[in-house]
């Protein structure tokens, strides 16, 4: 299956979604919805709609609940990309200027509470207990991923379970939750919904550990992102992690001491990528990743074949290897 067949597969869905993001932008303060128009029109690739509902039809469900769904997923995904980009101090998003580069930090903030709110708005109307507890629960764990981060910025020391426990919090908790909420909406049962759930748990782990790779060893051309975005804010990721743990000594004094130094500039961030080079990490990375994306597809033998299964073991891969 190629991307554009997946795409075909679930055309008229996404352009559901797209019209339910938009329809749901009804706040009396016009700001507020120019500033969720603004960030909704400068496209994204849907990911997570896309999971929910190949996973609601994987498991035998056919229904606009997954519309509705989806769209409250992509606000509270959304709400934490403005937020993560105040805290971040981010210019761009997605190619475009970022909404606090725009609107501000203040409006910004306060517009991404108000997609919180509308998010959970919808999801009470939807009325499902089971879907409320999966992104309440979800919602929570995000925001104690962020606050982790933040207490871990700068720590050379930093555990791969630490690192593992930031990426699933800020991650994939979403994707898993949208694979279980297809398992709910089908009534799957109990070991089918837990196979989902794992699913999307190791491919939103592996897909954020793929772009924590691009940071620094991504083609800028084919991302748009400058490298050495991480370094900047403090990050120790699976690039560095592994570097950490085979550089020599002196390497490692070195890297500890640009970690800490809050004046990040080119020489440093070269020295970081040449060693990267040096002791071939991306070829480690990536394999450390397709770890995860092989225990994924484990996780769907429990399904017969389709056209869904199918498109969801293409996408496993492609989130990993969009851009390698």
């Amino acid at each position: 299956m190629t991307l554009n067949e997946v795409m075909e597969l679930v055309k008229d869905d996404v352009k559901k979604v797209e019209e339910e993001l938009l329809k749901n932008l009804d706040s009396e303060v016009q700001m507020v919805n120019e500033v969720a128009s603004y960030v909704f029109k400068s496209g994204g690739k849907r990911l997570r709609p896309i999971f929910l509902i190949l996973s609601s039809k994987i498991a035998g469900y056919e229904g606009e609940r997954a519309i509705v769904l989806s769209g409250v997923v992509e606000y509270i995904h959304t709400a934490t990309l403005l937020h993560d980009d105040v805290i971040d101090g981010a210019k761009y998003r997605r190619g475009r200027k970022s909404a606090n580069n725009v609107f501000g930090n203040d409006i910004t903030v306060l517009c991404g509470d108000f997609l919180y709110s509308r998010a959970f708005v919808n999801l009470v109307k939807d009325g499902d207990s089971d879907v409320q507890m999966i992104l309440a629960n979800a919602a929570k764990t995000m925001s104690e991923g962020e606050v982790f981060q933040l207490v871990k910025t700068a720590n050379f020391d930093l555990t791969m379970e630490d690192y593992l426990k930031i990426i699933y919090c800020k991650t994939a908790v979403l994707f898993s939750s949208c694979c279980e909420i297809g398992a709910v909406l089908a009534k799957a049962s109990l070991e089918e919904r837990e196979n989902l759930k794992e699913f999307g748990r190791l491919v939103g782990i592996a897909f954020q550990m793929s772009d924590d790779i691009l940071d620094y060893l991504g083609d800028e051309k084919k991302t748009g992102k400058k490298p050495g975005t991480d370094l900047k804010e403090g990050k120790m990721t699976l690039p560095l992690l592994l570097l950490r743990d085979i550089a020599t000594k002196e390497e490692k004094k070195r890297l500890h001491e640009i970690i800490l130094d809050e004046n990040h500039n080119d020489e440093n961030l070269n020295y970081i990528i040449d060693l990267l080079h040096k002791y071939d990490i991306k070829q480690k990375a990536e394999d450390f990743v397709d770890n995860f994306i092989n225990d994924a597809k484990i996780k769907l033998d429990i399904f017969p074949d389709s056209k869904y299964k199918e498109a969801l073991l293409f996408l496993s891969e492609y989130v990993i290897k969009r851009d390698r």
